[in-house]
């Protein structure tokens, strides 16, 4: 029987939450694909036809966690009026309090998902492109009312952002101070500092530094290094002629 679009998103959501009960009590490990079925309620064979895998439910859950709350920042009216150091904490902080409910699945799976690195590239992607896009979209809009100035590398700048948000995550989970007090405390002085550097545009003095050390050093050297390749070329020319005459 054919099920609607809605019904289909229900089923995924379903699977997704059982995974976060299931492998908080049971640990990833021992969790089972088949208990997650059974804890969603739907056919052992049903859960394959939206995740393959255990470790897809995982980078689905983070998946939607960073679309939820991308669509968090949006519906907040006045997320527009904020300055980029505002909008950052924002973002940070509404990103912890979705995550409170599942502190402990989080804290399960964190490292296997957002350090994953290389290894699970392809599943991580998507979770990435949601926060640069977002990014993108704060950095771009704060040069253009002078926030900031325009950055040369605004892509890096983007994912050393989203470097710093992993980071916090894994600072949060090992907060235990009140109300992670602590975590809020690294949150503010962390993008005050970056922010003042954004500010200063020191990114793009050093890019600036380096494009001036390569006109003046680099450029203005190469008959140095072009003169030996051209000896080292004529010494293979003669090498392979004494060769041919042989």
């Amino acid at each position: 029987m054919k099920i609607s679009q809605e019904q289909k998103s229900q089923n995924r959501q379903a699977i997704i939450r059982a995974g976060v009960a299931v492998i908080t009590e049971k640990g990833y490990r021992s969790a089972t694909m088949r208990q997650i079925a059974k804890a969603a309620g739907i056919g052992d064979a049903t859960i394959y036809n939206y995740f393959t895998t255990k470790a897809a439910i995982l980078y689905g859950y983070y998946t939607d966690h960073m679309q939820a709350v991308i669509e968090a920042l949006k519906a907040m009216d006045s997320f527009h009026t904020f300055s980029l150091q505002e909008q950052l904490q924002t973002l940070y902080e509404t990103s912890l309090e979705m995550y409170l409910g599942d502190r402990e699945f989080v804290a399960q799976t964190y490292q296997r998902v957002l350090l994953g690195g290389s290894r699970d590239w392809k599943q991580i992607k998507p979770i990435r492109d949601v926060f640069l896009a977002a990014m993108d979209s704060m950095l771009s809009a704060a040069a253009e009312v002078g926030e900031i100035p325009d950055p040369v590398f605004q892509e890096l700048t983007g994912q050393l952002f989203m470097d710093a948000y992993v980071g916090v995550i894994g600072y949060w989970l090992a907060d235990d101070s009140e109300t992670f007090s602590n975590t809020s405390v690294l949150i503010d002085r962390g993008l005050d500092l970056a922010c003042a550097l954004l500010k200063a545009g020191v990114a793009n003095k050093v890019f600036d530094l380096a494009v001036f050390m390569f006109k003046t050093h680099i450029l203005g050297r190469l008959d140095c290094l072009v003169q030996p390749t051209a000896t080292l070329n004529a010494i293979k020319r003669r090498f392979m002629e004494d060769t041919d005459d042989r």
